[in-house]
């Protein structure tokens, strides 16, 4: 799988490993078919792009030489699949089982939309972040051509208004505090931005600082009048008339309730509820908040339950709900720093932006504002306990969820806590998910290829999901249909569509944090015509006594690639290799080291 990078500098990465794509020429014409991605872009069009209205005589023959340049780049980094194929009168690049950002940030940006037609805006706000977070630098600084420009120029506007749009959801939710030293950066970057302008001026006034928001407004309509002879538009003049009367004072604070949309598909974990229940009603001892901990492999769902169980119980948490992504796993960022963390927590608990404290103080004022207070913080996504520990409250008023797919021993030792460990849906959960999306039409109809497709997807509700997703929107599939496009190992997490490369990207993540032992292991495991296997197998693949190899089959079950399946004969442990890691660690064995 290649990973195409245009919003900055265009990168082409395999495996996080940067490939060499050549000179300019090159990187024209690959942008270029990526702008176009799907489509066929004649040669005379990748001509003009590359030297302008007046190409010389041997364009045809350079472009194909580019075009032959970047497939040798390609296959040197193991794509056996063609990525651009000839297609009259031209060429054409297919992205699919790869990854391309500009494709990423439209469905990010589409998904975010959506969300706030639905009024859902926390959850509008973090697709958000994770479009704009894709930006890495000026777009397509290191290609040139009037073409590339324009769609250069054309890129920055639509992350632009991804930002504004952000903004204006976030000042919704009340974060205008947070807001004003990054909007005042934006509008000295676009003074004539007046969407900019209205947002830092509601952003200001909300926070108690009409005068700033006044003369903010002042600065835009000098800026106006000088540059371009106009007045700003009437909706930035009818805010300033609001503000100039102090129609509305500042809105009351309200308390945070960041916890991301529900998923209307949730089902079954009956057991996993209730047993948060008894946690949140046990409360905690002392200084020590009630901590459930939640563990659990690529999507298994770990944060769906933690979301849906603290919808369902708000009345528990009257002071409000904190939700923060840690990113501990995500293998496109960075784990969260804990410091930064804490300060965008004390912004959200009304402690204004220029007030948060300098790191070290950070965890005393977190604690101190929590005190006596009864509100769920969730924790998403951590990587080990040294990113948690900092974050946690010390009152037991406070009722603290972590998810992870580490089991965080450290943590558990710390404070007690026994982890909640999710597996994959029973059997009969996992076919009421795919009938409440497919509808009961469809799971009647052919029960036996329904069992078939959950059992390919592991019954993880990840893969669940995007698999009935793809029935839905396909109502000319019969679910026979769905179960050939996944029967093959080695394509199955492709036929997941979009969830699938999530899903790709997590188990990419699991399998790099092996160490050596473990991920030789786990290759050849995809290898393997059935998905058991005993210590003697890992023993023989390995070359390695019986204890050694015993270690490490335990660390494959630490990271969620293998998990246990009962006793052989002679009393030893038998381990089962779950469906979507068997196709992961097939994709693995297939390209090889």
């Amino acid at each position: 799988m290649l990973e195409f990078r245009l919003l900055g500098p265009l990168e082409v990465l395999a495996r996080a490993e940067p490939v060499p794509i050549g000179g300019l020429r090159q990187r024209v014409v690959l942008t270029t078919l990526l702008l176009n991605a799907g489509r066929v872009v004649s040669v005379d069009t990748l001509a003009e792009t590359v030297w302008g209205a007046r190409p010389p005589s041997t364009s045809r023959t350079q472009v194909a030489i580019c075009v032959s340049a970047l497939r040798k780049a390609f296959r040197a980094h193991g794509v056996r699949r063609e990525v651009i194929e000839t297609s009259a009168p031209g060429y054409v690049l297919h992205p699919a089982g790869h990854r391309v950002d500009t494709l990423m940030f439209e469905e990010l940006v589409a998904e975010a939309r959506a969300e706030a037609r639905e009024n859902r805006a926390a959850e509008a706000v973090r697709c958000f972040d994770s479009a704009l977070a894709l930006r890495r630098g000026p777009v397509l600084s290191n290609v040139t051509g009037l073409a590339l420009e324009e769609a250069a120029e054309l890129l920055e506007e639509s992350l632009l208004t991804a930002y504004e749009e952000q903004v204006e959801l976030r000042l919704d939710l009340g974060e205008h505090r947070s807001l004003v030293g990054g909007l005042a950066a934006a509008v000295e970057k676009y003074p004539l931005r007046d969407r900019l302008h209205g947002s830092l001026m509601t952003a200001q006034y909300r926070s108690g600082r009409r005068v700033a928001a006044l003369e903010t407004f002042a600065r835009c309509r000098r800026r106006w009048v000088e540059d371009l002879g106009l007045e700003p538009s009437a909706q930035l003049r009818r805010l300033h008339e609001r503000i100039l009367r102090d129609e509305e004072g500042p809105p009351a604070d309200r308390p945070p309730a960041q916890l991301p949309a529900a998923t209307q598909a949730f089902t079954g974990r009956a057991e996993a509820l209730t047993a948060l229940d008894r946690l949140a009603d046990r409360g905690g001892t002392g200084g020590t908040p009630p901590l459930g901990l939640i563990v659990g492999g690529v999507g298994v769902g770990k944060t769906a339950l933690a979301v849906w169980w603290g919808q369902r119980g708000t009345d528990r948490f009257p002071d409000g709900q904190l939700f923060v992504d840690l990113h501990g796993h995500d293998p496109h960022r960075a784990p969260a720093d804990p410091s930064a963390v804490l300060a965008r927590l004390l912004r959200s608990l009304g402690v204004p932006a220029e007030q948060v404290p300098r790191p070290a103080e950070r965890p005393e004022l977190f604690r101190t504002l929590l005190a006596r207070k009864r509100m769920l913080l969730v924790l998403d996504d951590a990587r080990d306990a040294t990113q948690v520990w900092p974050l946690l409250p010390n009152t037991a008023s406070c009722q603290v969820l972590v998810t992870s797919r580490d089991p965080l021993r450290e943590l558990v030792a710390r404070c007690g806590t026994v982890p909640l460990r999710l597996d994959s849906l029973r059997q009969d959960e996992a076919v009421a998910l795919v009938r409440g999306i497919v509808g009961e039409a469809r799971v009647t109809r052919d029960p036996e290829a329904v069992a078939r497709l959950v059992e390919l997807c592991g019954r993880l509700p990840g893969a669940l999901l995007a698999a009935a997703a793809h029935l839905a929107s396909k109502p000319h599939w019969d679910v026979a249909r769905m179960v050939r496009e996944l029967c093959r190992p080695r394509h199955r997490l492709a036929g997941l569509v979009g969830a699938g490369q999530r899903l790709r990207d997590g188990l990419a993540a699991s399998a790099r944090r092996l160490d050596p032992a473990a991920a030789h292991l786990y290759r050849a495991l995809g290898e393997l015509p059935t998905p058991e296997l005993t210590c003697w197998t890992a023993e023989t693949l390995l070359s390695c006594p019986a204890p050694d190899a015993d270690d490490v089959l335990e660390r494959l079950v630490d990271a969620h690639l293998l998990e246990p399946a009962g006793s052989d004969a002679d009393g030893g442990t038998r381990y089962r290799l779950p469906s979507l890691p068997h196709a992961f660690a097939a994709e693995l064995a297939t390209a090889g080291p």
